[in-house]
């Protein structure tokens, strides 16, 4: 952000100068510096400007500025072992400040485009439907996600429950039997009095389709 405020400062100095500056219009290469200061700084400026606010949309604090979101950021330090939120977070297993993104982001080439792509449409509900929006998940959780950390780790691949089938680490692999299973990792996001109506703010949607974790729609 530092670096758009300097690259605008510079180039609304330019500008003026340009514009002001009847003797500079009259020098060698003034061209080359109008093109700086009405082409060049502007591009850059925005470049950057976007850069930051894209980098911004991994922070936890971005998916917990909408209010119909603020549970499921509160669940990141929920005091319990079963809600894969939580122990990820209180744990360190992922960056906290990007505990979010990290678990929500498609670990493909234009993974993170369409991670940030998806907060811009929660945004676009939320703004649009306010509370009326309903949290859904846009498609079954992709196991790579929590592949991508743990498919190499020797802690997961000795779990009892991984090593019962011969098969079952192909299956998990190929997609074809999901973490977030019943029996497995089936509680995602988790909050005090999410399934017996104690939470005010947790409404009857949110707690059926946030039980399973996942990439959230908001609808």
């Amino acid at each position: 952000m530092l670096i758009s405020v300097l690259i605008a400062v510079v180039g609304l100095s330019l500008l003026v100068t340009v514009m002001r500056s009847g003797a500079m219009r009259a020098a060698p290469g003034w061209r080359t510096l109008a093109f700086v200061a009405f082409c060049a700084l502007p591009v850059l400026f925005a470049a950057s400007a976007i850069q930051a606010n894209l980098s911004y949309m991994k922070r936890v604090a971005f998916c917990g500025s909408c209010h119909i979101m603020q549970n499921h950021v509160a669940s990141l330090t929920y005091d319990d072992d079963e809600p894969l939120s939580s122990v990820h977070y209180r744990n360190n297993f992922v960056q906290q400040d990007h505990a979010c993104y990290a678990c929500h982001v498609s670990y493909a080439m234009f993974g993170g485009v369409r991670a940030k792509t998806n907060g811009m449409r929660h945004v676009w509900a939320y703004a649009t439907k306010g509370d009326k929006a309903k949290v859904e998940l846009y498609e079954p959780y992709d196991n790579a996600n929590c592949l991508h950390c743990h498919g190499t780790s020797q802690r997961f691949a000795e779990v009892a429950e991984h090593t019962e089938e011969d098969n079952f680490m192909a299956r998990v692999g190929s997609g074809q039997l999901s973490c977030l299973n019943a029996g497995c990792h089936d509680e995602g996001h988790y909050w005090d009095g999410k399934y017996d109506g104690a939470s005010d703010d947790a409404s009857p949607s949110e707690s059926d389709s946030t039980a399973t974790g996942g990439d959230d729609d908001v609808d």
